[in-house]
């Protein structure tokens, strides 16, 4: 009998101590030492998030879609389900068209985006898209980004914004006074009217010294979070361009989200966002 307990007591630390705590990015065969993105990849798996592909491939150089990042977010920042917490029917998504309830992500889209989640979702009159397949540009993931961390992102100085903006060469920044857009309160009503494309982000400083962007609020969210994401090199440029028409990675995505995670513990809000 006490000869049985003895291997038995044997065999547990046996298997207790052979067994890694915590399974490393080398069990995917393209992520190997010395990879740009390994300690992200390590970071996700151990957190995870992360799980690769069924041969033990990661394909980090594949580009990812919307469903796979949301997933992502869902996984890593898991005090974070902004559409269950939408106490107002209008605010609350009650449907994706685009996504029958045995989609593999059905659960993480339905918790991560409400109404407000601008350039994420695509309103028809009363019916709503996600685009759960769709390829995720550097571009596109600024609004998923500002989806989650708006409160974050505001809290940057508007002169500091405008720095960091001005050091990116593939949007445009323009200031509403080299308009012909004349008024008597510069930036009051005049800057709701300017037409400006998708990557243009216009601004006017008031009489007061204030900052106000054009467009409603448009022109706001995509600077607080274009300057957000770059001035913590949670996006990175290459020769002052962020590349905003490649697609996002999954190396990239999951350097972003580490990245992110990062920078909201060093800012003491992490708490506020995951458990993890």
């Amino acid at each position: 009998m006490m000869r049985n307990i003895i291997l038995c007591l044997a065999l547990f630390t046996s298997i207790l101590f052979s067994t890694p705590m915590n399974v490393q990015a080398s069990q995917f065969s393209d992520i190997p030492n010395g990879h740009w993105a390994r300690e992200s990849v390590d970071f996700m798996v151990k957190k995870g998030v992360l799980s690769g592909y069924s041969n033990g491939a990661f394909r980090p150089n594949e580009a990812i879609d919307r469903a796979e990042l949301t997933v992502m977010f869902h996984k890593l920042f898991n005090k974070l389900r902004p559409n269950l917490n939408k106490e107002s029917s209008e605010q609350k998504i009650q449907k994706f068209e685009d996504v029958p309830k045995n989609h593999w992500a059905y659960q993480p889209l339905m918790e991560m985006y409400d109404a407000n989640s601008f350039g994420v979702v695509d309103w028809h009159w009363d019916k709503v898209y996600i685009y759960p397949e769709k390829k995720v540009t550097r571009w596109d993931a600024m609004y998923f980004f500002e989806s989650f961390f708006d409160e974050q992102m505001y809290q940057m100085p508007d002169d500091q914004v405008l720095q960091i903006l001005a050091g990116i060469d593939d949007i445009t920044l323009q200031s509403f006074d080299s308009t012909k857009y004349p008024s008597p309160h510069p930036g009051s009503v005049a800057v709701n009217i300017i037409d400006g494309d998708e990557y243009t982000i216009s601004y006017s400083r008031l009489n007061t010294g204030e900052i106000t962007f054009a467009n409603g609020n448009i022109d706001a969210l995509k600077a607080y979070a274009l300057a957000w994401l770059v001035g913590n090199d949670i996006m990175s440029t290459w020769e002052n361009q962020l590349e905003i028409h490649d697609p996002l990675t999954r190396a990239e995505a999951v350097v972003m989200l580490h990245r992110t995670y990062n920078v909201l513990l060093a800012d003491g809000s992490l708490s506020t966002y995951t458990s993890k």
